[in-house]
């Protein structure tokens, strides 16, 4: 084994095994960035999930109690208030629920980093392969080929994993979401 042509190009052996090692880190990585990211996104799913039924049975077992309209909370709210704004939430976090797909994109990321698996265990296997010389260079090259068209269909199916945390889109999440809860209670408090 002397030299391998891969898309056209020759590599020596040892720095084909280079190249093999460094696809497996980035294999590996891009695995646990989709399995992190499915965790995550299964995380919010469940917390929404839940707090869009409870929020949900709330507003619907107390709506239909009579309130004391003359029993003020704190600052002018009153128990109606409350009330409405319960079901506000609950209605925002059912369209949250459905727009995210939090679920969807969480199984997205667990089949991908899934997929990115497998591919790592088919370069572990051309490495041994390699390193106990029983694989031929036209083998190793259509090997070679199978991986880098593999990564490549799994590469345009797979989700984007973040590489940093944004707080951009957060804090304006946070901004709309405040300006809506003053809306709400100027509106609702005389």
């Amino acid at each position: 084994m002397n030299e391998i042509t891969i898309n056209g190009n020759e590599l020596k052996t040892r720095e084909f095994i280079c190249v093999l090692h460094s696809w497996l880190n980035r294999c590996r990585d891009a695995r646990n960035g989709h399995y992190k990211r499915a965790e995550r996104l299964y995380e919010v799913s469940q917390i929404l999930g839940y707090v869009l039924i409870y929020s949900t049975v709330f507003v619907t077992a107390f709506s239909f109690i009579s309130y004391d309209e003359t029993k003020t909370l704190v600052l002018g709210i009153k128990q109606q208030h409350v009330v409405a704004f319960i079901g506000c939430v609950a209605a925002v976090i059912s369209g949250i629920v459905s727009q995210a797909r939090f679920g969807e994109r969480a199984e997205i990321h667990r089949s991908s980093g899934a997929r990115y698996a497998n591919l790592a265990r088919d370069i572990e296997a051309l490495e041994i392969m390699i390193n106990a010389g029983l694989i031929t260079d036209n083998e190793l090259s259509l090997q070679a080929s199978s991986i880098i068209k593999e990564w490549n269909n799994l590469s345009k199916d797979s989700l984007l994993t973040p590489l940093q945390k944004k707080h951009s889109s957060n804090c304006l999440h946070l901004f709309i979401m405040i300006v809506f809860i003053t809306m709400f209670f100027f509106v609702t408090i005389k």
